[in-house]
Formats: C-alpha cells, sequence, structure tokens
C-alpha cells in the first residue's frame, strides 16, 4: 500500500489541498482540488477541512493508498481555533497545524534540498507584510528572520520587497539563492521586479494557489521540522501573529479570538517601524477569551528582545540545575533513605508450625561380621592303639 500526506491550505476565502505521495511528501502529486468559501461563515472553511480530511481518508483505502499524516495551515486565527475544536471533537489523529510562515519555510527546505543549496532564503509575502528569512536546507532550521510592515501603496510595496531582496547578499549566512512564496498576494506579478534586485536564482512555486498546502504536507511529515528554539523564534516574528486591540473584541461571536488586524491598523505606542505583536493570538485551552482587561493609561512601547532571551536562558539554567539534582538523588542516597518505614512490611515474617516428634525407631541387632574363609578344622585325634 502506497503512503500519501495530504496537505491543505485554509484561507477566508479559498481553501486548496493537495494529496503528495511519500512518506515525507516529497513525491509526485496525487491529485489536487480547492473551492472557495467567501462569503460564508466563519465556520464554513473548517467544516470543508474535515469533510475533505474524512472523505481523503475513505477514498485512498479504496484507491490502494494509505493516508499517514495531514497537513493544515492556515492565515485566520478564528478559524484555525474552531478547526481545532473540530479536529477534537471528530477525534481525528496525525492531523497537523502550522502557520502560513511555517509552511512556506518547509517548502523553501525542500526547494534547497533539490538544488543542492546548503541555504536559501525565504521571502513570505502577505498583503500587509513580508518575513525575511534563511532556511538551512540540512536540518529546516531558520534564522536571521526579519519582518516589515509594507506600504498601503502597491508601487512602494515593491520596490520596498526588492529592497529586502537586495539585502539577502549581506546577511551574516549567505543563501544561495532566494525563493518567494505569498498568501493573497501575487507572486508572478512582481517575480520581475525582485529578479532585477538581485544576483542570486530567484524562484517563485509553479502553482501559487497549492504551493502552501504542498508546504503543510511537507511539514506534517517530516514533524518536528525545526528545532524547538528556531521554530520558537520563527514564530515570535510569524507575521499571522498580529497585535490584538481589546476593542476589537465587541462583535465577535462568544469564545472566539478578534480576527487578524494588520500592524498598522493597531493602536499604541510603537514606533515607527515597530509593532505591538503578541506571541499568538490562539488562546490557551483554559483562557476566556471574552475576558478583556482594558488599561486606558498611556503605555511605553515594551522591549521583548533581551526579556524573551534572558527568559529562555533562565528556563535552560533552571531545567538543567534540577536535572542534576535528580540525578543526584537517584544515584546517591542517603543510607537512612534504605531504612524499612515502621508502617512498611519489607519482608513479611511467617510463623512456621512446630516441628513434628520423631520416634526413635529400634535397634537394629548386632550382626557379627562374617569371617573372609572358614577357620581350618581341627586333625582328629588318633585312635588308641588295639590290645595285642
Amino acid at each position: 500500500m502506497v503512503g500519501i500526506v495530504l496537505g491543505v491550505s485554509m484561507t477566508p476565502t479559498k481553501v486548496s489541498m493537495v494529496l503528495v505521495e511519500g512518506e515525507n511528501a516529497d513525491g509526485v502529486i496525487v491529485d489536487e482540488d480547492d473551492f472557495d468559501v467567501a462569503g460564508q461563515s466563519p465556520a464554513a472553511a473548517p467544516a470543508q477541512v474535515i469533510s475533505a480530511i474524512l472523505g481523503t481518508r475513505e477514498g485512498a483505502e479504496e484507491g490502494g493508498y494509505q493516508l499517514l499524516s495531514t497537513g493544515v495551515t492556515w492565515t485566520d486565527h478564528v478559524e484555525a481555533a474552531m478547526l481545532r475544536d473540530a479536529l477534537i471533537d471528530h477525534r481525528l489523529e496525525h492531523v497537523m497545524l502550522v502557520s502560513a510562515f511555517m509552511a512556506a519555510a518547509a517548502l523553501a527546505q525542500s526547494v534547497g534540498d533539490a538544488t543542492n543549496y546548503a541555504h536559501i532564503a525565504l521571502l513570505f509575502v502577505e498583503p500587509y507584510t513580508a518575513t525575511l528569512a534563511v532556511i538551512d536546507t540540512a536540518d529546516g532550521s531558520v534564522s536571521d528572520v526579519h519582518r516589515r510592515v509594507l506600504s498601503d501603496d502597491d508601487q512602494e510595496a515593491v520596490a520596498e520587497l526588492a529592497e529586502m531582496v537586495s539585502g539577502v547578499e549581506a546577511l551574516d549566512v549567505r543563501p544561495e539563492g532566494v525563493v518567494v512564496v505569498g498568501s493573497g498576494v501575487d507572486v508572478p506579478l512582481i517575480k520581475p521586479a525582485l529578479e532585477t534586485a538581485t544576483s542570486l536564482g530567484l524562484a517563485v512555486p509553479g502553482d501559487p494557489e497549492t504551493a502552501l498546502a504542498r508546504g503543510a504536507a511537507l511539514a506534517a511529515a517530516n514533524a518536528p521540522l525545526f528545532a524547538s528554539s528556531t521554530a520558537a523564534l520563527a514564530y515570535a516574528l510569524d507575521p499571522g501573529t498580529g497585535a490584538i486591540d481589546p476593542m476589537a473584541l465587541a462583535g465577535q461571536s462568544p469564545g472566539l479570538l478578534p480576527a487578524y488586524r494588520r500592524a498598522s491598523d493597531t493602536a499604541g505606542g510603537a514606533g515607527q517601524g515597530e509593532d505591538n505583536v503578541a506571541y499568538s493570538a490562539v488562546p490557551d485551552e483554559d483562557a476566556d477569551a471574552r475576558t478583556v482587561i482594558f488599561d486606558a493609561r498611556p503605555k511605553a512601547p515594551r522591549r521583548k528582545s533581551l526579556l524573551l532571551v534572558g527568559s529562555a536562558l533562565t528556563v535552560v539554567v533552571i531545567a538543567a540545575v534540577v536535572a542534576l539534582e535528580i540525578a543526584l538523588a537517584i544515584n546517591i542516597r542517603p543510607t537512612v533513605a534504605l531504612r524499612p518505614s515502621p508502617n512498611e512490611n519489607i519482608i513479611v515474617p511467617t510463623h512456621s508450625a512446630p516441628a513434628p516428634s520423631v520416634q526413635a525407631k529400634p535397634p537394629r541387632p548386632v550382626v557379627a561380621p562374617r569371617p573372609m574363609s572358614p577357620p581350618a578344622a581341627a586333625p582328629a585325634p588318633a585312635a588308641p592303639p588295639a590290645p595285642a
């Protein structure tokens, strides 16, 4: 039975699916499809994804395939939260939710691996932001992540993208090529302007509509794709985690997060080129999304880089100390710990029954030992002489 991987790209207007052959999703495309969900309720896209996963599993078994894993990438946090709950309700396993940036990074890694590049640059473009990163094709690690808010003017936005691409060759880790992946933008339209900005080879996906779906399949098949440190770095700068305005909760469905808001629309004290970026717009399991704490007092811009690095180092040091203490506690135990507790019976005593009395046996008769050879018979006495 041939293994296949399903990749799904979920946006508020369209859901794209792609079936890729191979355990690592590195084979040929078996099938692909997409359908529009524009103008429908926020629950339409998650419902379509659930139906697609269930239908693909049934169809794969009938066609002699085995669905090994599924990757779903998303751009809307409300739809992502609803899809997560729907997956739990349907008890669907082997389904991985990845952000659009991580799916694009997985796709860039596959391109670098196919072209034998040690490092490849990724330019991920969204309608209002762009993220530039360097991908190590050996292990998929992400480094040199740079995020920029784009201008509302199309021509100025293209010029800003060209400026980002032109600076790729000046990075600490110099990549050998550039991959441009877009979400909600026309990447082939801006490709000529980007090619003139760099001397490196620049590539765009052949089918931009299913590029993120293919990346989601790659991420799910090779999970965990990145090391925890680089994944945390990439997610902290992921354009999908936008700033949250507490007032945006008004009018939303109960229990759901506010819709994604671009950085230029957020209120706060961020300076030029800075964003009030949250770690994630997806709530914790026990969090109440309708609870809002709003402080009207002006606040200074928050510095998070040093705090994040310090917190991470603190966690690592504490974890190492705790691990050392546990190891010492296991290997070097005091002798007091070996004493049995008064309430515990290490060895339960048993009451043995009295031994039965042994009756003395009658003594055996003593038998004289038999000689080895019979004694010689005494000579018979001589007969007396006859009388004369």
